[in-house]
């Protein structure tokens, strides 16, 4: 890690080494979390089972038996591994959810079936009081491939949330995050640099829409934006670490021009939601930025130590309203601009229809995964959807609106363990006091931003992005609980000069 600077001021409260354990862990959720955007982003069946071995082998790993000596920051003694999870409302609102999908796919009330030129759905018998699906390939969508994806991040969470207890985890996580979408951002400019027609310059994707190695410009931005997100992050939190004199000066300004080299990789994917989100998050950034350095109460030297974050901020704005220029973006939003309502009027007699499909089973829902077959049934209801502009999308795989597919195909009976994991995480922060702390503040608000965008695409399909934002959550939860406001450490040192004993 970053060593002190000759001479500086002791951080309040020291971590100890990492248990081997906690190691291993840390690298099985790196490779994870790193595969999955090179892997399509894991929207095939192949990666998706991938995933689900990782995050089995994360979950044994984290719940091996040891004895953690202490939580360094907060001071209080912590528990096995074991103890800690069956203390994790996560860990028990995700078992009923993982059961209500799996019970879709035991009573199926429809089958899937085809012939060379179409496909359609065969009503058969099921029980009507209990949730029902469709039962459809694994290669296309099913309550089963649904539930392979769940319990892959269900597993996840638990095994970070049990396993992990030291800020040099996550630290390291995060750090491993940013300088893989490093990578995926340099790949994605030579894509464009060399005009290749294929991702990687081998494979084909199914569209041309393609963005480094994700297969939907869509989920690429909303990936790429978190990562921008989290970068900032960790350079504000280096930059107040430089302040204290508490290590050399250089973390930020590294973080500083990832952030900025990211931010371009999301303005050349031509995503229009994820260039408004961007900068609205750049505007956020640059307002807390200008807000630092006018502060009366920061002093020459610390205003020089927002330099880096300026010059990168700087650099970035200028790399954008040079790509803003070129045709291709402008195109992007030529038509939005000249008839808003028009824009975005496929989108919303598509909603339309998908309010009518979840009027008709909004308790229990159509079944995981089943929204692509089942919604030409209210299609059919809106003749225009099939003349409208992007007219060629005769099928439509998804609602471009996460936001009501989920309930379409969960129901409500399904969504609350889901409203009730979102709840748990927002109290939490609450009562931590996320706002206080950099990486935790900007990590939020990355993840608040890509869930508005989830209302308007179907950002929460793609398991990277999915993946990716469940861990960035949770992730800023524990870091706001391991990494309190220096105020608060300073008096938990001074309890604990020692540190607290183990139980």
């Amino acid at each position: 890690m970053f060593s002190p600077r000759p001479g500086a001021r002791r951080d309040p409260v020291q971590g100890h080494e990492l248990h081997p354990v906690e190691s291993a862990l840390v690298a099985i959720t790196a490779v994870h979390l790193c595969l999955l955007p090179w892997c399509l982003g894991g929207m095939h069946l192949w990666t998706q089972l991938a995933s689900l071995a990782l995050s089995l082998v994360g979950f044994t790993v984290s719940l091996a038996p040891r004895r953690v000596r202490v939580d360094t920051i907060t001071g209080t003694a912590v528990q096995q591994p074991l103890s800690r999870l069956v203390r994790f409302p996560l860990f028990w609102l995700g078992l009923p959810l993982l059961a209500y999908v799996a019970i879709q796919g035991l009573n199926p009330a429809w089958t899937f079936a085809t012939d060379r030129d179409s496909w359609w759905l065969v009503p058969v018998n099921y029980v009507p009081w209990l949730p029902s699906g469709v039962a459809g390939p694994l290669e296309r969508a099913s309550p089963w491939r649904c539930l392979a994806v769940y319990g892959s991040l269900w597993l996840l969470t638990c095994s970070v949330w049990a396993g992990l207890f030291r800020r040099q985890s996550l630290r390291t996580l995060f750090s491993v995050l940013v300088a893989n979408a490093f990578l995926l951002s340099m790949v994605g400019i030579l894509e464009q640099l060399t005009a290749s027609q294929k991702i990687l310059w081998f494979y084909t994707p199914s569209n041309d829409s393609f963005v480094s190695t994700f297969i939907y410009r869509n989920h690429a931005g909303p990936f790429f934006n978190m990562m921008v997100a989290l970068s900032v992050g960790l350079g504000w939190w280096h930059l107040q670490r430089e302040r204290r004199a508490v290590e050399r000066r250089g973390p930020s300004i590294l973080y500083s021009f990832l952030a900025a080299f990211i931010g371009v990789m999301v303005l050349f994917s031509y995503s229009r939601i994820s260039i408004i989100v961007l900068l609205i998050f750049t505007a956020t950034a640059a307002f807390a930025l200008t807000l630092g350095i006018s502060s009366g109460s920061e002093t020459r030297r610390d205003r020089r130590a927002l330099a880096p974050g300026a010059i990168a901020l700087l650099v970035f704005i200028g790399v954008g309203l040079a790509t803003l220029r070129s045709d291709k973006l402008w195109k992007r939003f030529e038509g939005a601009v000249a008839d808003p309502v028009a824009s975005i009027h496929d989108r919303a007699v598509v909603r339309a229809a998908a309010d009518d499909m979840l009027a008709d089973r909004w308790l229990l829902g159509w079944g995981a995964g089943s929204f692509r077959y089942c919604f030409p049934l209210y299609a059919q209801r809106y003749p225009e959807i099939y003349s409208l502009p992007s007219g060629w999308r005769k099928y439509w795989e998804h609602a471009h609106d996460d936001l009501i597919e989920f309930p379409i195909e969960l129901g409500l009976a399904g969504m609350l363990p889901v409203l009730g994991m979102l709840g748990f995480v927002g109290w939490r922060l609450w009562r931590a006091r996320f706002w206080r702390n950099a990486i935790a503040l900007s990590a939020v608000l990355g993840c608040a931003l890509i869930f508005a965008h989830a209302s308007v695409d179907f950002v929460f399909q793609n398991p990277a992005v999915l993946f990716t934002w469940s861990f960035l959550l949770l992730g800023a939860l524990r870091w706001s609980e391991l990494d309190p406001p220096l105020g608060r450490r300073l008096a938990l040192a001074a309890r604990w000069p020692q540190g607290p004993t183990a139980p």
